[in-house]
């Protein structure tokens, strides 16, 4: 768990220095980017529990206790895009256009990133990707909730703030999870690699947002 740590508190302390959560922080809301942000969200939210199914099946006989947590995991998981869609409604923004808008290049490979874990390459690597997201609910998703239901007046703040108060037992879990069940040496470092990659994407998927990176024509 060290390295996870370590990859952990990396995002805690590079997230703040992106553009859209620095100006949150310090009270600024920019419209626009949390309509991006959910609209990006709504991408990835809406795989999560079909890569973690595609995963469980592929650990059913190597590892049969994290392919139970997976189903277990992939339940909660459930709906929620569908979270981010009534937010994007509540701010004027329709289905129809968070369907059909484009993920930014960051958003975009980190999908393609967990359906390759999940069904080409070593499944128990999901696990670097699911601490992650996790940890980031646990460690920010709280405070920055407080802060946009401020600006939105208890409106639009439902993907956030639900998983600001969800991901911390599911951070606890995973730690349980990884501690007990990835003992090979492979397991290990397919999960620390994993979750390399995965950090590196969700900082940069949020300066894309920020309009900081340039992004692919």
């Amino acid at each position: 768990m060290e390295h996870l740590l370590a990859v952990r508190q990396r995002v805690k302390e590079q997230l703040p220095e992106t553009r859209i959560i620095k100006d949150l922080i310090e009270g600024r809301i920019d419209h626009d980017a949390y309509v991006r942000y959910l609209i990006n969200a709504y991408n990835y939210a809406q795989f999560s529990p079909k890569v973690m199914a595609i995963a469980a099946a592929r650990c059913m006989d190597s590892h049969p206790e994290l392919a139970v947590y997976l189903l277990r995991h992939a339940e909660e998981e459930q709906g929620h895009e569908a979270w981010a869609l009534a937010d994007l409604a509540d701010l004027g923004v329709g289905e129809q256009t968070a369907r059909t808008t484009r993920p930014v290049p960051a958003c975009t490979a980190l999908i393609g990133l967990i359906h390759y874990l999940a069904g080409y390459a070593n499944p128990v690597g999901l696990f670097g990707w699911m601490y992650v997201l996790e940890a980031v609910g646990d460690d920010l998703g709280t405070p920055i909730a407080e802060r946009l239901a401020g600006w939105l007046q208890g409106r639009a703040s439902r993907f956030v703030e639900r998983h600001g108060v969800a991901d911390t037992d599911h951070t606890q879990d995973l730690t349980a999870q990884i501690g007990s069940f990835v003992q090979s040496e492979r397991d290990r470092a397919d999960v620390d690699a994993a979750a390399d990659v995965v950090a590196d994407l969700y900082v940069r998927m949020f300066h894309e947002i920020g309009g900081e990176l340039a992004q692919w024509n």
